[in-house]
């Protein structure tokens, strides 16, 4: 059995972003497989082309969905776009998403654990993506915020993007009151982190940004625990 490896990012529309590429890019070729990274979002390198191009050549094929959590994409647009392409006589495994790993985990508690030491007396504010069709994302995003806490000793409050709580329903609690240390807890740097920036800056102007998890070797270390897994 010969097997192909197929790493899905988000991606965007209308241009292939760079974010995570060579840091993808040197795991596959120093794991040598037999790889391709397909984005969700846009019209080139598809999740599409990708299948189609990994089972021409491999009899076994194994999706790497490069996200945190089991939302639309993993539930929906992953599965039904790949029964529409995949050849029947290619088996096929799908991982589990990265939040939940150890490895995020710990990049969490050391990169935070740092932060509350250099900045002391402010609480933690993470954010997460959110979703409005699951509670699990956020159930998820709890735990681990309650794991860290417990290993870090400071108090971490979330929140999300889209769904329930928002940023600013959040930001409008008493216990979020006062200066903050903010985590974004996204693979990329990009546009959608920044305007996470700017709605927190806009209901608490004393808080500190942390940089995104973007071409960090953490998603790396996720993502061979997913594949020591199957």
């Amino acid at each position: 059995m010969t097997t192909g490896y197929l790493y899905v990012l988000h991606g965007r529309r209308g241009k292939i972003p760079e974010s995570n590429l060579e840091l993808l890019g040197d795991f596959i070729r120093d794991a040598g497989q037999t790889g391709r990274i397909a984005f969700l979002e846009g019209d080139e390198q598809t999740l599409e082309d990708g299948i189609r191009a990994l089972q021409a050549d491999n009899d076994h094929l194994v999706i790497v969905p490069v996200l945190l959590y089991s939302a639309t994409h993993m539930r929906w647009d992953i599965p039904q776009r790949t029964r529409e392409v995949i050849d029947p006589n290619v088996t096929l495994e799908v991982t589990e998403p990265l939040a939940t790993t150890k490895a995020v985990h710990d990049y969490l508690v050391d990169l935070l654990g740092k932060a509350v030491k250099e900045y002391p007396g402010r609480k933690v504010l993470l954010v997460a993506h959110g979703t409005p069709h699951f509670p699990e994302p956020f159930e998820q995003l709890t735990e681990l915020a309650e794991d860290v806490e417990r290993r870090i000793g400071v108090p971490i409050i979330c929140t999300n993007h889209i769904g329930s709580p928002r940023i600013e329903e959040t930001l409008t609690h008493p216990e979020a009151q006062g200066p903050l240390i903010v985590e974004r807890l996204f693979l990329t740097d990009g546009r959608l982190a920044n305007k996470i920036k700017a709605r927190v800056e806009a209901l608490n102007d004393d808080t500190v940004f942390l940089p995104t998890m973007e071409d960090d070797p953490v998603i790396v270390d996720a993502i061979k625990e997913r594949l020591a897994e199957l």
